[in-house]
């Protein structure tokens, strides 16, 4: 597999098919997508695009006195779940944002994402929330040591 940076125009096919079936396109980008401080990687195995994630230079409000970087759209193909895909393109997001003065990175996860979470060390906040039209979530988030 191979992870490289990507235009936000170049996650739209995954984060429409993957994400946001139910939407039309156009409401598939995200506030922040052509900002300077983000980035977006694809993951590609044999030059076919598998996986996706997005990251923003965002905080969370109750911590403003840190550096945060928000993720957005992590997602990976049926085919190349359960294989480690998505735990590799994570980490090259969290690369990134620690490259970039990261304390921490954070994400609104879906509830049916949160072993992937555990998995990767993430802490798991308590008080779930729905986003409307996509389902139930958390905030997830891991300090840098």
């Amino acid at each position: 597999m191979n992870i490289k940076l990507i235009r936000a125009s170049e996650t739209m096919t995954l984060r429409k098919r993957l994400l946001r079936p139910h939407l039309s396109a156009a409401e598939c980008v995200y506030p922040g997508d052509d900002d300077l401080g983000s980035a977006h990687l694809g993951a590609f195995v044999n030059n076919e695009q598998i996986g996706i994630v997005s990251i923003y230079q965002k905080g969370l409000p109750d911590r403003e006195d840190k550096c945060g970087f928000q993720f957005r759209a992590l997602a990976i193909v049926e085919a190349s779940r359960n294989k480690g895909c998505g735990l590799t393109l994570l980490h090259a997001a969290e690369k990134f944002a620690r490259n970039k003065g990261a304390d921490y990175v954070w994400a609104n996860a879906r509830i049916t994402a949160i072993n992937f979470y555990r998995k990767a060390n993430y802490s798991i906040d308590d008080n779930e929330f729905i986003v409307e039209g996509v389902g139930p979530h958390v905030i997830v988030n891991r300090y840098f040591q």
